[in-house]
């Protein structure tokens, strides 16, 4: 095959993995329910948290997965800065470590859809490096580029907050290829489109500058709004594409498990509202309280419908800062909107 030929084909590949993953998500394959229906009975706790197995866990490329080698990695720190650093994979293990949890979600995750999970991971705070490199009053932003040539920026405030990180590992793994290796940016309280994997560059600017995605549109802050995700119905693993759900008499009588998560970008969920006919009456629902507002909150609701018949069950969340809409949906900005679930219980069928 001709270099041209191979260009050619390589580019439509990547088209088509990444139209797939950007409109109908990546991960196809159907989830297990997030809670056991044991978790009905509201006097059994909530766990404390939910971690998202690698193999479910979203994956979003700009072009095909990088291949690094980490012994020749390197990340380069320079631009609007004094001393332009140069660091290897062993600088980043030599410097103090941290473990912690995390919720990562796709900005053009639909409603209910799966382009979302929490992990465990492990890194050195970023911060000390930028100190080391002393960052000129000049800057602006900070342009971070991938090994596959992704680039992306923010304001150099946002790279500079403590709670920023460089990762290398993933629920106490190396991160995956698919994932990153050898390393990639976590910034809480954005969506992944502003986390760019394979991390080879941070550069700071004295001008704005859009990224691939946000001058096709998409949101150049990709703040994660307040939200809620409406995630199981009973044993049913619910999202945008499996969003009508029915259920036989034996299995709702004596109640009906509402469960799913909710996330905002820095503050903790108040609480999460559901509401059985389409958005006219809310209750609220149990929810855990996990330790970081970067961590998506857990809830359930015990329904107990007392009627056979066709209900709309949904859910939304609050924080201090805000109540999520039902109707809004920004798709460029990663508001999804409300997903409603069509819930049909049947009757009992009277035999003879």
């Amino acid at each position: 095959m001709q270099r041209r030929q191979f260009l050619q084909s390589l580019l439509a590949t990547s088209t088509t993995l990444l139209s797939a993953s950007l409109l109908t998500g990546c991960d196809t394959n159907p989830l297990a329910p997030l809670f056991p229906l044991e978790l009905l009975d509201p006097k059994t706790p909530l766990p404390d948290r939910l971690i998202t197995p690698l193999s479910d866990f979203y994956v979003q490329n700009y072009a095909l997965p990088s291949n690094v080698d980490r012994t020749t990695w390197r990340l380069k720190i320079g631009g609007e800065v004094e001393t332009p650093i140069v660091l290897t994979f062993e600088d980043i293990l030599k410097a103090p470590q941290e473990s912690f949890h995390l919720t990562m979600e796709c900005i053009g995750n639909p409603s209910g859809g799966n382009l979302i999970g929490n992990a465990k991971w492990t890194g050195t705070r970023l911060l000390p490096f930028l100190e080391k490199a002393t960052i000129k009053n000049t800057a602006i932003e900070m342009a971070m580029k991938g090994n596959d040539w992704y680039e992306t920026t923010l304001p150099i405030a946002e790279l500079t907050k403590p709670e920023v990180f460089l990762v290398h590992q993933m629920n106490d793994e190396d991160l995956t290829k698919e994932h990153g290796y050898p390393l990639r940016i976590l910034i809480p309280g954005h969506f992944g489109q502003k986390q760019p994997k394979w991390l080879i560059e941070l550069n700071a600017i004295d001008r704005t500058k859009k990224g691939f995605w946000e001058n096709q549109g998409w949101s150049n802050t990709a703040e994660i709004p307040t939200h809620a995700l409406l995630r199981q119905i009973q044993t049913d693993r619910t999202s945008n594409q499996s969003n009508r759900v029915t259920l036989e008499p034996s299995t709702w009588t004596d109640g009906v498990l509402l469960a799913g998560i909710a996330l905002d970008r820095n503050l903790p969920i108040q609480r999460v509202e559901v509401s059985t006919d389409g958005g006219s009456t809310w209750q609220i629902a149990d929810q855990n309280k996990p330790e970081s507002p970067h961590e998506w909150t857990l809830w359930r609701y015990r329904w107990q419908p007392q009627t056979a018949g066709k209900y709309k069950v949904l859910a939304r969340a609050v924080s201090d800062r805000e109540t999520q809409d039902i109707e809004k949906r920004d798709r460029m900005n990663g508001q999804s909107g409300v997903l409603k679930i069509d819930v049909t219980l049947n009757a009992a069928t009277n035999v003879g």
